[in-house]
């Protein structure tokens, strides 16, 4: 178990200690991963204010989805929007899900470190559905080919 939660803590950690990684098939970190990267270095390793910088990434990631999300509604037509919207209520409810999973003890090892893995774990999915609905835009705009 004490493995099991150093060896989770190693990997929200150690993102910490290099510099944001680019986002979304693109050559460049996302901005909003660059104000988290400096936001966790002003933390100096306080509980407190990095679940503060993870609740400001966090709002920003979420603002991001909602974008994107609004963006690739504008490109589509009614029926695929349809299915974007199922597609989308389908990935609220796993990631509630996958949350709720990731605050049991077994997973993320209880203690004052759990909130700081498992909202790693929530900024994590929503960056990833962010790159996954800017992906989807870029087909809409422009085809698969």
């Amino acid at each position: 178990m004490k493995k099991t939660v150093l060896a989770l803590s190693l990997a929200v950690f150690a993102p910490l200690t290099l510099a944001a990684e680019p986002f979304c098939d693109t050559e460049h970190p996302h901005p909003i991963d660059v104000q988290f990267e400096r936001d966790m270095d002003a933390s100096g390793g306080v509980t407190l204010e990095m679940r503060n910088a993870q609740g400001k990434a966090y709002k920003r990631w979420d603002t991001e989805l909602n974008m994107e999300y609004r963006e690739l509604m504008a490109n589509l037509a009614a029926e695929e929007q349809a299915a974007l919207k199922k597609a989308q209520r389908a990935w609220l409810k796993f990631r509630e899900a996958e949350s709720e999973f990731w605050w049991t003890e077994s997973i993320s090892g209880g203690g004052t470190l759990q909130p700081v893995l498992v909202a790693g774990h929530s900024i994590d999915l929503l960056k990833a559905r962010v790159c996954r609905l800017r992906q989807y835009k870029q087909a809409a705009e422009h085809g698969l080919s």
